[in-house]
């Protein structure tokens, strides 16, 4: 019993040791602090900034309108009264706006023939183009979103006309025009804003990808350094890796502790991004996710020879790592076997959980199979690691064995 707790308090002693060490080299290291803590501040608040105004609303666009008519001009007035468009100029022909385009000037043209009013005068169908730059996508939907609202207004107006002009009052009117009246309920992001959507993911992802560069810096930073990780004698060593695996994870934890509290708390209400969840629960989802990705990072760190090779390695798959999260692209529209090879990023079995935790407010039965996921790969990762750290400190006993047999 006396050498348990002789055992039990040596290791805590070497916990605290490695993990005050690697501590010290943290806040000592430039570039540490740069990536684990500056850059976690900016890129959230930067990217927060730009997605600031959440929807894309007055686009400039052009109308060429061939009708001159009272028809033609009330179509355009209502085509700039809507939110998603301005017009901002009236060329005389389509050859002048695709110039205007061209130069930047508009975003889309829309174009009204002659003989606009008489065609509607008649009872026959008009016709109204829309030439919109789909290379940019918000752009297009935003331009082609604002003609389909003004059709759909105009043309009801004519039909209301028409039916009171039939004898029915403007109810009875209103009623034959739309006998259906669909009611739209914007669940979990009322602003339809871009911003509230794809910042708390791309939060996330800079928590993770600065964390995995931060220690991959750290680890080769060592690997330069030719120095031993190890306190106790050689013969002694195995004894020291688990001490020495969890004091310097636990030095990155706390670390992580400023960029959660600052991304997940500070910015989101500085932003006002939807929050439904209960903090304590979000802590929850989050820390099994930071541990996974901690010990992720140590055992990556362990190849990298240089401090650059860390960085150049985990920006390379920063886009990756997003993209796979399902954000940028719905994962039922990506592969299986990418969506499968994608589990392997911590990240990617959070942020799904993430959104329906604290967006939708499920609670915590809600993600309770990707808390499991995440614990499942903590402990995966906690073990892989530490297997390897077995495996090159044998390697390094055997090779050391038999110089000293060589030398006998």
């Amino acid at each position: 019993m006396r050498r348990f707790f002789q055992h039990t308090s040596e290791s805590l002693e070497l916990l605290t040791h490695h993990f005050l060490h690697e501590l010290k080299a943290i806040v000592t290291d430039k570039g540490a602090i740069l990536i684990l803590f500056i850059a976690v501040v900016i890129y959230p608040v930067i990217y927060s900034i730009v997605y600031s105004n959440e929807t894309v609303t007055s686009l400039p666009v052009a109308v060429v309108d061939q009708d001159q008519s009272a028809s033609s001009r009330k179509y355009a007035q209502m085509l700039d009264a809507s939110a998603e468009v301005n017009v901002a100029a009236h060329p005389t022909d389509l050859q002048s706006a695709e110039k205007l385009l061209k130069d930047n000037k508009i975003s889309g043209v829309l174009f009204i023939p002659e003989g606009f009013q008489k065609q509607l005068m008649n009872g026959e169908q008009a016709d109204v183009s829309l030439y919109a730059d789909a290379a940019y996508f918000l752009k297009y939907r935003n331009e082609l979103m604002a003609v389909t609202y003004t059709n759909a207004y105009f043309s009801a107006g004519i039909s209301i006309k028409k039916y009171m002009a039939s004898g029915q009052d403007y109810k009875q009117a209103l009623a034959s025009n739309s006998p259906l009246d669909p009611q739209a309920h914007i669940l979990y992001n009322p602003g339809s804003g871009y911003g509230s959507f794809v910042m708390p993911g791309i939060m996330l992802i800079v928590i993770q990808q600065t964390l995995l560069i931060g220690i991959g810096l750290m680890g080769g930073s060592f690997s330069e350094s030719k120095k031993s990780p190890f306190k106790l004698a050689p013969k002694e060593r195995k004894r020291e890796i688990m001490p020495h695996l969890f004091g310097k994870a636990g030095a990155y934890l706390l670390a992580s502790l400023f960029n959660v509290a600052f991304t997940l708390i500070i910015v989101y209400h500085w932003f006002n991004y939807t929050d439904k969840a209960d903090f304590l629960h979000v802590l929850m989802l989050i820390f099994p996710f930071l541990v996974a990705v901690v010990f992720l990072g140590i055992g990556i760190s362990t190849l990298f020879i240089h401090r650059e090779s860390a960085i150049v390695f985990m920006v390379f798959l920063s886009p990756i790592a997003l993209f796979l999260t399902g954000i940028s692209w719905p994962l039922s529209a990506i592969p299986e076997w990418l969506v499968v090879l994608s589990k392997l990023s911590p990240a990617s079995n959070l942020v799904p959980a993430y959104y329906r935790l604290r967006n939708m407010g499920v609670g915590l039965a809600g993600v309770k199979h990707e808390m499991l996921m995440l614990y499942l790969q903590a402990a995966i990762y906690i073990g892989l690691t530490a297997a390897y750290y077995f495996y090159r400190l044998a390697r390094v006993n055997k090779r050391r064995a038999g110089i000293e047999d060589n030398a006998l």
